[in-house]
This record gives structure tokens, sequence and C-alpha cells, in this order.
């Protein structure tokens, strides 16, 4: 009975497959190397490899996008879409909607993703080393544990945004905004945060050690570009955060 149960299982995961490979707009993406502003909405495109197409503005909200790759899907809809173990590195996605997306452990090193949104969206465990994330929205996110090692978030919002255990290590967050986002245990070390907003921000843990709280604006009269949020080194201690001679904030 086990070993029957075992057969039926393999035979509709393959079937499974089979409905992504043979869905039409697959064919003619791979075929023609473009699908712009095509509605793959709630497909199956599971383990589908468009590295070698450009599929711009298309929606695929709601759609089954586990393991799948892309490389060209600027302005695209994943609303709701499952992208748990896709690999996006290297992409260009800006401009596109993520919100309430499930990335976990989604691989997008080095992906170009501008002024995108990723409101609700689960990015746990999600690599997002040196992507460049200017502008995102990632309001109410779960970045848990996820990795933005030497990326690009200035102007980000990641208001009520959990980010506990995450690396942003060497990481440029001038101007974000992570008004109650909870950073406990997060690091930021050697990270780049001028004019950063962190009120009512969960400090518990968190490693500035190294980071530059600094206004680097590099306007002739820095002055009248001071954030009125102030970062002071005795605050951060008081809220449990880790700092070191190296952190720049104010003495």
């Amino acid at each position: 009975m086990r070993k029957f149960t075992f057969i039926v299982v393999c035979i509709f995961g393959f079937a499974l497959n089979g409905l992504a490979d043979t869905n039409p707009l697959i064919e003619k993406a791979k075929r023609t190397g473009e699908c712009k502003e095509c509605d793959f909405s709630k497909a199956n495109l599971s383990g589908v490899d468009l590295k070698d197409a450009n599929i711009d503005g298309s929606d695929l909200s709601g759609a089954d996008l586990r393991g799948i790759k892309l490389a060209d899907c600027g302005q695209c809809d994943f609303t709701g879409a499952n992208l748990s173990g896709s690999d996006l590195e290297n992409a260009s996605l800006d401009e596109a909607i993520f919100n309430n997306a499930d990335m976990t452990q989604a691989k997008c090193k080095d992906a170009y993703i501008h002024h995108s949104e990723f409101k609700g969206a689960n990015l746990t465990n999600a690599d997002m080393g040196r992507v460049d994330v200017t502008k995102g929205d990632f309001i109410g996110a779960n970045l848990t544990k996820a990795s933005f090692v030497g990326a690009k978030l200035k102007h980000a919002v990641l208001k009520n945004a959990i980010l506990k255990d995450a690396d942003f290590s060497s990481a440029d967050l001038s101007n974000v905004d992570l008004t109650s986002a909870n950073l406990e245990g997060a690091k930021f070390k050697g990270a780049v945060m001028g004019r950063a907003e962190l009120e009512d921000a969960r400090l518990s843990g968190t490693d500035f050690s190294g980071a530059d709280f600094e206004d680097n604006l590099s306007f002739s009269n820095r002055s009248q570009y001071v954030s009125d949020y102030k970062i002071y080194c005795r605050d951060l201690l008081k809220r449990g955060a880790i700092i070191d001679s190296a952190t720049k904030c104010i003495k």
C-alpha cells in the first residue's frame, strides 16, 4: 500500500510539472525570448527556467513560482505569488510588486529591484546580498534571518517590518525608515545609516558595530540637511543595541 501511494504521489508531481511546461505563454517566452505583459496569474510555473526571456510587465499574481528562474521582469505583479526558493540572481525587477508574496529562501543576489513593493511579503532566509532595492517598500514585511549584506536600500521604508537576526552588514541604508520595526538580533556592521529613522524600533541585541549614522550628504551647507531624528550613542545602548568605538553616532 505504501509503495502504491508513493508511485501515485510521484506521478501526480510529474503531472504538475508537465502543466507548467505546456503553458502556451511559457512556450512563447522560451521560443521567442519574450512575453511582455502576459497573464500568468495563478498559473503553475514551478521550476520553470525563464532566464533567457523578457517578461516585463507580466501579471504573475497568485502564481506558483517555486524554484522559478527569472532575469527580466520589470513592473511585474507578483502579488500573493509563491516565490519560495526562486532564482532571481542578477535579475532586473525594477518597480515590481511583491506584496504578500512568499519569498522564503529566494536567491536574489545582485538583482536590480529598484522602487519595488514588498508590503507584507515573507522574505525569511532570503539571500538579498548586494541587491539594489533603493526606495523599496517593505512595510509589515518579514525579513527574519534574511541576508542584505552589501545591499542598497537608500530611502527604503521598513515600518513595522520584522528584521530579527537579519544581516545588513556593509549595506547602504541612508534615509531608511525603520519606524516601529523589530531589529532584535539583526546585524548592521559597517552599514551606512545617515539620516536613518529608528523611532520606536526594537533594538535588543542589534549590532551597529562600525555603523555610520552621520549625515553623509555632499552639500556645502550640511546643517540644513541634518535629520530631525538624531541618533545618540547613549540612546542606542539604553535600548539594548551593540555599538563599538567605530560606530559613528552622537556622543
